[in-house]
């Protein structure tokens, strides 16, 4: 008996399905030239030599090894910006979980007016970065800055404070315009999650006695843990990615004392000019991502498993 050749069933072909094929071409195109290219580019140019201020030396776009990375992991300004990225990563996240959650518990009460209450509190997540940074470079100013109007007030200062301009301050004031910014996503995950906590739950912890502490350790805690977990991995690429943030209110100064792995990749590449050595400290970064979007992707997988 001759065997039967194993044939793709027809829904699977390439030419039954070549209309869908074409719809997503151009989509296709798109990630490749704008997503997968200039990844595979830069991964490359990691590997060169590609200092545009020496252009004419010889070595230029000369494979390199892995120069450029041994560079990076010696260089004092970028293991400080490394210090400073985990911890503008760290108080963010700590901050902003904790805000989120304390706003999304209050927004989910029955409360006179709480749909205004919610469409305000998501406000500063609405405002373009570049105006958040305007306004924030105002509130910090030290002749007319609102802050420094209080605290002379109030004398808890004695004189104005550069709150952008001082080593000791710079860090701190970032992160608070970043809080301001940036906690309402994750509050709308949280609150997101509150919605899917049956109130029948509240209900009968309350006739047995148990307090609002206790229902919120007990039923609230127990509920969220899981799409919260997802939401503060998600926020922490979120945070970690922030470029704009510190770029438009300090661009990484006083000395470096706010300059975090991107601004610091920025500036080798475009104020520098070492493509290379840039290049180098992005795949680095892009490494921290993956890491961190892999946690992300699993506890998806793990959440709709459940």
């Amino acid at each position: 008996m001759k065997n039967k050749k194993n044939t793709m069933p027809k829904e699977y072909t390439v030419r039954h399905n070549l209309n869908g094929y074409l719809l997503i071409a151009p989509a296709v195109i798109a990630i490749i030239a704008l997503s997968v290219y200039p990844l595979l580019r830069g991964i490359l140019i990691s590997f060169l030599n590609y200092d545009m201020t020496r252009a004419n030396d010889p070595l230029f776009g000369t494979f390199a090894g892995l120069k450029n990375y041994a560079v990076v992991f010696s260089n004092a300004k970028y293991r400080q910006s490394v210090g400073n990225s985990v911890i503008w990563t760290l108080v963010n996240l700590a901050a902003q979980v904790s805000f989120a959650l304390i706003v999304a518990l209050v927004l989910n009460e029955k409360l006179r007016g709480r749909a205004i209450f919610r469409t305000v509190a998501l406000l500063p997540w609405a405002i373009p970065a570049a105006i958040s940074a305007l306004t924030f470079s105002a509130l910090y100013d030290t002749k007319i800055g609102i802050f420094n109007v209080i605290l002379l007030k109030f004398g808890i200062i004695d004189k104005p404070v550069a709150w952008l301009g001082n080593v000791s301050t710079a860090m701190p004031s970032v992160i608070v315009a970043n809080i301001w910014k940036s906690t309402p996503f994750l509050m709308i995950f949280i609150l997101a999650a509150l919605q899917g906590v049956s109130h029948d739950m509240y209900e009968s912890a309350s006739i047995d006695g148990a307090g609002k502490l206790k229902r919120f350790l007990y039923i609230t805690l127990p509920n969220i843990k899981e799409p919260m977990a997802v939401a503060v991995i998600l926020n922490a690429i979120s945070i970690f990615n922030n470029f704009n943030a510190i770029w438009l209110l300090t661009q990484g100064g006083p000395l470096g004392s706010t300059e975090i792995m991107y601004t610091y990749a920025y500036r080798q590449a475009f104020v520098d000019h070492k493509f290379g050595y840039a290049a180098a400290v992005s795949v680095v970064i892009f490494i921290v991502i993956a890491i961190l979007t892999v946690i992300y992707v699993k506890m998806i997988g793990a959440d709709k498993d459940d």
